[in-house]
């Protein structure tokens, strides 16, 4: 996961404090720094988090959203306050409400893609809102095999739009979705993958458990999970797209550019046909 740069020295100390209020333990590795968080052992399910690159990262995204959020407290903790500088009344949340101010200033704003940072959705949207450009989904939809959004991004100040279309076919996605995952739970789960199964899916290990359940049982339910919002997921980035599109901001390699337009004219006549 991306967000504001961080020392291993501030994962270090937000971790001991983290163990002391959860009443987890913790260990933290001489050679790669790594922090394994555990409730009795170390062992199978260990959530770990590392700096890299003055970056966090996490083996579990949940956990590190989780964790992430335990540390920028921390690290607004240690800012002193500004002296005779009043709060403005759209920064204080009245008594009893969600105090939006206080949750958009935590939310992660980049993403690593091809070793480069990259604004996400909520960058982006920000910048949008910033510029008062109007955003409207012309399109989106589902059916069993193929999820799309299509957004268009209009500055009412000149009239001027620019419209995407991100669409997700579902093996594709499913397998895509699988392989990352696994790979990424076997970092830290040696001999996690056994092989491929004949739909070309991850084989898991059966002996290996994650988050209490069988190690292919958690494939299966983060990949039905993820399947489920993929559509939100499409308009998500078809609606980040276009904005960047009207903002003139190319945020991709030419080699990303083409192969995205290669994979949108693969699935059209998918999204026709299922329209029909």
């Amino acid at each position: 996961m991306a967000g504001r740069t961080v020392t291993r020295e501030d994962i270090q100390a937000a971790a001991k404090a983290y163990c002391e209020v959860t009443g987890l333990q913790c260990s933290i590795g001489e050679d790669d720094h790594k922090i394994r968080f555990f409730k009795d052992t170390p062992g199978d399910g260990d959530q770990v988090v590392w700096e890299e690159a003055g970056q966090l990262r996490t083996n579990n995204p949940e956990f590190g959203l989780e964790f992430r959020e335990y540390l920028d407290g921390v690290l607004q903790a240690k800012v002193p306050p500004k002296a005779n500088v009043p709060a403005r009344p759209q920064d204080v949340a009245p008594k009893g409400e969600f105090d939006m101010a206080n949750w958009r200033s935590k939310q992660a704003k980049t993403y690593t893609i091809a070793g480069k940072n990259a604004p996400n959705a909520f960058a982006v949207s920000e910048e949008a809102n910033k510029r008062r450009l109007c955003t409207q989904i012309m399109d989106s939809g589902r059916t069993k095999d193929l999820v799309w959004g299509h957004v268009r991004v209009t500055d009412p100040a000149t009239g001027q739009y620019r419209e995407d279309r991100v669409s997700h076919e579902k093996e594709t996605f499913v397998l895509l979705k699988a392989w990352e995952d696994a790979n990424s739970q076997a970092k830290f789960q040696k001999g996690l993958i056994i092989g491929i199964a004949d739909n070309s899916m991850p084989e898991l290990n059966p002996d290996i458990r994650i988050k209490g359940m069988p190690a292919q049982l958690w494939l299966t339910m983060q990949v039905m999970r993820s399947w489920s919002m993929a559509d939100r997921d499409a308009v998500t980035k078809a609606e980040r797209r276009a904005q960047l599109k009207i903002m003139n901001r190319e945020w991709r390699d030419d080699g990303e550019i083409v192969l995205e337009q290669e994979e949108e004219r693969a699935v059209q006549d998918s999204i026709e046909r299922a329209r029909a």
